[in-house]
């Protein structure tokens, strides 16, 4: 395995200088580093994390907490936040907590234990004190304490975008599926206005809250066959990607036509809306500005620089059509 002499030796250069470079400490020549840099590809070198760690006070690894992998939308926003990590330096720890406080407390633990510089949190827990953890900490979609950064989607737009399809298509009679009440997000902006825009223009919005942390697509199944045998004249429902992708695949089983029987509509803009047949018509969420937000403003905590807001809402991305 290389080690940092053989960099200084076939880069022509001290040891010293191959240190600095590495850990960005002084001035040096362009001519020097690109030197440096030729030398560490050509032996494939790789730094000791842990004695860097030591002098810069550093790990480059930072903690990516969410309650299911699975799920598309964490998936998809968990790919995007490791390639935005990558290109600052950081490596990625990922927790998935498959819904359970005891096993994040237990996540949490170990990041602060082995001292990762930052945290990210996504999760749906709704019994851990967040502010009394020792790390930078930036809040997924989460109102998590006062003092934790939030970065989240523009759910009031999204709501508007959804609620438009809806009176654009003359639906009478809508069931909207939101997430559990217990967990505090900017998420549930987009009901709020989504209700709001139905009553707005007479249409009946029926809203029903799915169980804390239910993301498993049989219960999704489930939940929509209880809406289908619940309301009769139902002409319309939004929900969430797998939700809506789940109430489709019911409804079809049962010889409705979509859309023209029921209007269905998602909110997400997962691969999972393409998937389906028909596809779904959904508005997305802006995943790379999602994932560039959320790491620079953890770097900035990492770093100790003041942050210009707590709140940074991102403008929604496209609408899939149908």
């Amino acid at each position: 395995m290389p080690t940092i002499t053989d960099v200084a030796q076939t880069a022509g250069v001290s040891k010293n200088t191959v240190s600095r470079y590495l850990n960005n400490r002084g001035y040096m020549s362009e001519k020097t580093k690109a030197a440096i840099q030729a030398a560490i590809e050509e032996l494939h070198y790789q730094p000791n994390q842990i004695a860097r760690s030591l002098y810069t006070s550093k790990t480059s690894l930072v903690g990516l907490v969410i309650p299911d992998v699975e799920h598309p939308f964490f998936s998809t926003i968990t790919a995007r936040i490791e390639d935005a990590l990558d290109t600052r330096g950081y490596k990625m720890i990922l927790c998935n907590t498959m819904h359970s406080s005891q096993k994040e407390r237990k996540y949490i633990d170990m990041l602060t234990a082995n001292k990762v510089d930052g945290i990210i949190i996504g999760s749906h827990s709704v019994d851990i004190n967040y502010s009394d953890i020792n790390a930078p900490i930036v809040a997924l979609d989460r109102n998590l304490a006062d003092d934790i950064p939030v970065v989240a989607s523009d759910h009031v737009q999204g709501g508007e975008i959804a609620a438009q399809a809806f009176i654009d298509r003359g639906c009478h009679k809508v069931v909207q599926l939101v997430a559990s009440g217990q967990v505090k997000t900017p998420s549930n902006m987009r009901h709020e206005i989504f209700a709001k825009r139905m009553r707005e223009h007479g249409i009946t919005c029926i809203t029903q809250e799915l169980q804390l942390n239910q993301f498993e697509f049989s219960t999704y199944l489930n939940t929509a066959d209880e809406i289908l045998n619940s309301y009769p004249g139902l002409d319309g429902v939004f929900s969430a990607d797998p939700v809506a992708a789940a109430i489709q695949r019911q409804a079809l089983a049962r010889g409705m036509q979509v859309p023209d029987d029921l209007f269905i509509f998602g909110y997400d803009g997962t691969f999972l809306a393409q998937a389906v047949f028909p596809p779904l018509l959904t508005v997305a969420q802006s995943y790379d500005l999602l994932a560039r937000t959320v790491v620079d403003v953890l770097m900035k905590r990492i770093d100790g620089d003041q942050l210009e807001s707590l709140s940074y809402v991102i403008p929604m991305g496209v609408n899939v059509s149908l």
